[in-house]
């Protein structure tokens, strides 16, 4: 139904691939969940079905009448020549091509068709994972995707959602809160963090304006690790886990972040400033 024109920094993405974590598999899926259920739902599929998370660059044309809808991230979007909005369905006529360039607000948008992507799953799911090289449906210039059967009509919301950025993280404590120093406690709850150009799929990382020396990062074995752990680097450096994020790691695991707010971490740009804000 589809013909990939020209990629960017697209990936297929759903709802992930659980129970695999004793085989060192990550769950993957969307970084941001909340619009990557909301494309679906306006698209009348399934709530698991995938689609494209972009952060700038897919184009793609119609082999065949399709209805799409876009969430996440606004962006420069264009339809058969015609820009079209932001959380509302439009047809892409047989012969028309969608593309995607410049990201105006946010990091990813979520660009579903009626049916949802299909293909063949891997470890029952078609989520390209960045860390462990699984990649279902492979994404290069000229490759035919199909789509499946929708479930419900497409349609469109009358205000559309823009996801915001966090400035702001709800985390409680973490199973080695204990582990760190007063001062080190004082730094985590008085500093402003700031995205590093190092996040991606895998974790998002925090820079303090303020760096602090921990110390005992080298102490811990690895652990498990959960989407939202917030792991406090020995350079005073944060790293919160995202959807490709390892199932163990050695750092020491400070916090957990709600998980809406880590759909907000998912859609924060670079350098943008935040808190965090400890709750029990």
């Amino acid at each position: 139904m589809l013909r990939i024109e020209r990629v960017g920094f697209t990936t297929v993405q759903d709802a992930g691939r659980s129970g695999f974590a004793h085989l060192g598999v990550p769950t993957s899926g969307a970084a941001d969940r909340a619009s990557y259920l909301l494309a679906n739902r306006l698209a009348g599929n399934a709530p698991d079905a995938a689609l494209f998370e972009t952060a700038g660059g897919l184009s793609f044309s119609a082999l065949a009448d399709v209805d799409v809808v876009i969430t996440g991230a606004e962006c420069d979007a264009v339809a058969g020549g015609r820009p079209v909005a932001h959380c509302a369905a439009f047809m892409l006529r047989r012969g028309e091509s969608l593309t995607m360039s410049r990201v105006r607000e946010g990091v990813r948008s979520y660009v579903a068709v009626s049916g949802g992507i299909v293909g063949t799953a891997i470890l029952g799911s078609l989520s390209h994972d960045t860390l462990s090289g699984i990649v279902p449906v492979a994404l290069q210039p000229g490759a035919e995707l199909a789509a499946g059967a929708s479930v419900a009509s497409p349609s469109s919301l009358d205000t559309p959602i823009r996801p915001a950025p966090a400035r702001m993280l709800r985390v409680t404590k973490g199973p080695h809160h204990d582990f760190v120093s007063v001062n080190d406690s004082d730094f985590l709850a008085r500093n402003i963090f700031r995205v590093s150009t190092r996040s991606d799929r895998i974790g998002v990382r925090l820079s303090a304006d303020a760096p602090s020396k921990t110390g005992t990062a080298a102490t811990l074995r690895s652990v498990p690790l959960v989407r939202g752990a917030v792991q406090l680097t020995p350079s005073g450096e944060l790293v919160v886990m995202l959807a490709d994020h390892p199932t163990t790691g050695g750092y020491p695991v400070i916090a957990v972040a709600q998980p809406d707010d880590v759909d907000r971490l998912a859609q924060t740009a670079t350098d943008v400033a935040l808190t965090l804000a400890w709750s029990q």
